[in-house]
């Protein structure tokens, strides 16, 4: 990147339409395919995650000693007991609402980290 032909800003304009026989530099390619990969990848971890969040907090729930730290999700088991997961929907469509494809990745990143920790503590209790 020694010209100032290699910046990006430069290249954008020399993009033509597609069939005007102008030949399309491959550095100027869109990443939205990358980054919609990247989404939809984090999106299904996410959607993993929060299943083995209830299958391993039902679990670490079972250990005598165990209790749930989350005082919202303690007040779902209180007062929809098994069911209690079917809180956690809202917070799926509030992902799927909050961190749209065409946005970068990184807030569904920071979901799925959020929730691996969740998932290790639930681990670590049993």
């Amino acid at each position: 990147m020694d010209s100032e032909n290699d910046w990006p800003s430069q290249r954008a304009g020399d993009l033509q339409p597609v069939g005007s026989g102008v030949r399309v530099d491959p550095r100027t390619v869109s990443r939205s395919r990358p980054l919609a990969r990247a989404h939809w990848i984090l999106w299904i971890l996410f959607i993993e995650l929060q299943i083995a969040d209830v299958v391993t907090t039902n679990r670490a729930l079972a250990v005598p000693g165990n209790w749930e730290a989350n005082p919202l999700m303690h007040l779902s088991q209180t007062h929809l007991g098994a069911a209690w997961w079917l809180t956690k929907i809202p917070v799926i469509v509030f992902a799927a609402v909050a961190a749209p494809p065409s946005l970068r990745p990184w807030p569904m990143f920071i979901a799925v980290w959020y929730y691996v920790v969740v998932v290790s503590g639930n681990l670590a209790s049993l």
